[in-house]
């Protein structure tokens, strides 16, 4: 027979038979969509190279710290200057990047903005679509915008061009305009010039992220080898600053991807898994209408087609099956990656967001898994099918017995494995799951509920402006506690799981040296600086001595509140009052401040963060700091009904101060919004799997209870009750339940490993959430008999028997 002809004949099989060919292609369709999808985020984020002219050889430059396992991507202005004399780069550079606001003329708004040596863009070999890039003439002169913010602010590009915008209090010049593929590092729409002579060269302050050009022929195991080299000798030059940490190059898609991509890999093999109970479920189907079809199986053997001839024929049929599957699941994925998309938006780099499409590799992809699948599920059942007895098929019609027992120990271990592998999927969702409630239970030492915080900035480049800047929130401040519904209100350079803030080292006077440079003896702990009323607002608590204060003001003595972890490590066992600390904040904490309280510990990162050392400046002596804050106003209601109030206010003060709202709640969901992504997807495809499961289950059962049919009316026939029928089909589905879990359970002690990194307050080996899940798979999949079990209990003796 002809593969045409096969063709046909399948189309013709399934349109005679369009239930069961409906369940099996939303069933496969649904396993390969969400297949598809999941691939989508994973080539766009992981696989698929960026869009830059020989990415291969862009690098980002990480600092290890070999006595602590760990790496950033950041490096300070002493080591900057060693790697730009490196021969093994084309271009190197380097970026400071954070969302600040950009005036507009008469408005200003908050755009992700970088600041960037003239070198920047040589490193990425990117074009602008009009105007020019840097020239060492345009340092402190110049930006180069991205197209979305010259269409969105001046018209189109070419308008842009030539226009003046403020950063930071200093008017730049707009000399080109980039494509909409560049965004780097992160969503960025703005590129200052800054100087590449560095302000800051200490071999302690990692302020800069590095990127580089690797020259052709340079591999990365030869630059890395080079860096090596060179941290060597750095380290024997500065033994307290170099001696425990050197250089890596990583290549940049490695560098945007690490923090998601294990993420992104173990949700693949989730998702891979829900598709595997798809085709278990399918070729469950297919061994059932194997069963009805072995009358016409038979008497195509005996019309002398060959076994393998009835193996191709069933195989084409899955593969028509599969293929419009396919067709489904690539439709489904399009929405389920739109979906995908806005779960990930708040905590994937933007720069590998805009890799992820419908492209022909996301389609190989699903045609891929539909040739894989439909062998999958269609092997063993044509397989099978293939064995049959014809003597036997003729005698008994083709409607019992065909395939034996072999058929059914297929089925059920197929069921069974349906189980075992939905079992892993729920016990992984619910470990995710248990640990996105403990962050959300998690004392974070401040309060949450009510808050409305907005990032303000209002330009300002002189000590002068800053102070003016100071002054300006102050008043800002008296107003909004004027409005309706607020009952407290503060500004802060430093909220918890916010963008401001900074943190180094501190010493104690008369006991430490903050300029001795052996910074491995001197505490650590994250700096904030804040106005009166900062820690009522948010739900902080004063432990000991005192707020700041008006009377705190830039002439007056320097203070300083510390929170009570940094109380215990610097001043263990006596009273820190008093005492005098140095910081490298700013300048000014250069001097020495007296310490005149002690707060609660807060978790400064995420809920996912230990709470440790803190140490808060009052910004009314630290002007510096005063004119990019968060604005904090505790409402007695629900706090974006204040966002119309606090913005006219703000408008009428001064138009040129960029504002952009949120509420504490959704600071801290941002800083989880990678465990929700994880929660999120894991219970959805352990849902979806489960779902297979059970009517796996179900359509297992009901074809064994069919298949017994006559034995159940026999046993009817001598006296047996409807309920002992019931218990004993329930007790077989009991028995494939139980073994499915067991394997299941295994499986899941030896998959937890995965997440460890993952979790939060709780062992991947949790005792609550195995139970939990085996409390309700257990019994789901036995209950999924329940049907098949009642209808064997109703056959009537006589007709069961007569059709024997």
């Amino acid at each position: 027979m002809s593969f045409t002809h096969q063709l046909r004949y399948a189309g013709r099989m399934l349109r005679l038979n369009p239930g069961f060919a409906a369940v099996a292609i939303v069933t496969l369709g649904l396993g390969i969509g969400a297949t598809t999808a999941m691939f989508s985020v994973l080539d766009g984020v992981v696989l698929k190279s960026l869009r830059y002219p020989d990415v291969e050889r862009i690098v980002a430059i990480n600092t290890r710290f070999t006595n602590e396992g760990r790496s950033i991507w950041r490096t300070t202005g002493g080591d900057l200057e060693d790697l730009r004399s490196m021969d093994s780069f084309e271009a190197l550079s380097f970026c400071q990047s954070w969302e600040m606001g950009v005036q507009l003329g008469k408005s200003a708004e908050f755009v992700q903005a970088a600041f960037v040596d003239p070198n920047f863009f040589h490193v990425f070999s990117i074009a602008p679509l009009t105007g020019r890039l840097f020239t060492q003439e345009d340092v402190d002169r110049s930006a180069v915008v991205g197209l979305a913010f010259a269409e969105r602010n001046f018209g189109s590009a070419s308008a842009a061009v030539g226009q003046t915008i403020g950063i930071g209090g200093k008017a730049y010049e707009i000399a080109g305009v980039l494509p909409l593929m560049f965004d780097f590092p992160d969503k960025g729409q703005v590129w200052a010039a800054m100087s590449p002579i560095l302000e800051n060269r200490s071999r302690n302050s990692y302020n800069y992220h590095v990127v580089a050009k690797l020259r052709s022929g340079v591999t990365t195991s030869v630059a890395d080898a080079r860096l090596q080299a060179l941290a060597k000798r750095l380290a024997l030059a500065f033994p307290r600053d170099n001696g425990n940490k050197t250089f890596r190059v990583t290549p940049i898609q490695d560098q945007l991807s690490a923090p998601v991509r294990s993420t992104l890999f173990i949700l693949m093999g989730a998702v891979g898994l829900v598709l595997l109970i798809a085709c278990a479920n399918v070729a469950n189907l297919m061994l059932a209408r194997a069963t009805a079809r072995s009358r016409e199986l038979a008497v195509r053997s005996a019309l002398g087609a060959s076994r393998s001839d009835l193996v191709t024929q069933l195989l084409t049929e899955s593969a028509v099956l599969a293929s419009l599957a396919a067709v489904l699941g690539i439709a489904l994925s399009v929405v389920a990656t739109k979906t995908l998309l806005s779960l990930g938006a708040r905590f994937m780099p933007g720069t590998l967001l805009a890799g992820i499409s419908l492209d022909w590799r996301v389609l190989a992809f699903a045609l891929l898994s539909a040739l894989i699948t439909s062998f999958t599920f269609g092997i063993a059942p044509a397989w099978q099918a293939s064995r049959v007895d014809l003597q036997d098929a003729l005698k008994q019609g083709g409607t019992r017995g065909l395939l034996g027992g072999g058929s059914s120990r297929l089925r059920g271990g197929l069921v069974m494995a349906q189980i075992a592998v939905s079992l892993v999927l729920a016990v992984g969702a619910g470990l995710l799951f248990r640990t996105l409630l403990a962050l959300h239970d998690a004392d974070l030492g401040y309060r949450t509920s009510g808050i409305l915080v907005t990032y303000a900035n209002m330009p300002a480049n002189t000590p002068l402006e800053h102070e003016q800047a100071g002054r300006f929130f102050d008043q800002l401040v008296d107003r909004l506690r004027q409005l309706p519904g607020v009952t407290s209100a503060a500004l802060s350079f430093g909220l918890p799981t916010g963008e401001y803030g900074s943190n180094g080292y501190l010493a104690v006077e008369g006991r430490q040296s903050f300029t001795s440079g052996d910074w491995r003896t001197l505490p650590h702990a994250d700096f904030s600086a804040s106005s009166p009323e900062y820690f009522s607002t948010i739900g902080m608590r004063l432990l000991r001595g005192r707020d700041f204060s008006e009377g705190d003001a830039g002439n007056r003595p320097l203070v300083v509140v510390i929170s009570e972890s940094l109380a215990r490590q610097a001043f263990p066992n006596e009273d820190p009052l008093g005492h005098r600390l140095v910081c490298g904040f700013d300048y000014v904490s250069m001097k020495g401040m007296t310490v005149i309280g002690v707060v609660s510990d807060v978790r400064q990162d995420s809920p996912a963060s230990q709470p440790g050392p803190a140490l808060y400046v009052p910004l009314s002596q630290h002007p510096e700091r005063a004119a990019e804050v968060e604005v904090v106003v505790r409402s007695s209601g629900n706090p974006d009904a204040l966002i119309p109030a606090v913005q006219k206010t703000i408008r009428e003060m001064n138009p040129q101060v960029a504002t952009k709202f949120t509420t504490m709640t959704e600071l801290v969901n941002d800083s989880i919004s990678a465990q929700s992504f994880r929660g999120a997807l894991a219970s959805s495809f352990a849902g979806l799997a489960l779902l297979l499961a059970i009517s796996g289950m179900y359509a297992v059962m009901s074809y064994l209870t069919t298949r017994r049919t006559s034995e159940f009316g026999l046993r009817s026939a001598l006296g047996a009750q409807p309920s002992s029928i019931v218990r004993l089909v329930l007790g077989d589905a009991a028995k494939m339940a139980a073994v499915g879990v067991i394997a299941g359970l295994l499986l899941s002690l030896a998959a937890g490993r995965l997440l460890r990194t993952m979790l939060f307050g709780l062992e991947s080996t949790d005792p609550l959430t195995f139970i939990g899940v085996i409390g309700v798979v257990l019994p789901v999949m036995v209950l999924a008999a329940g049907l098949p079990a009642w209808r064997s209990s109703q056959v009537d003796p006589m007709i069961a028997l007569r059709n024997e």
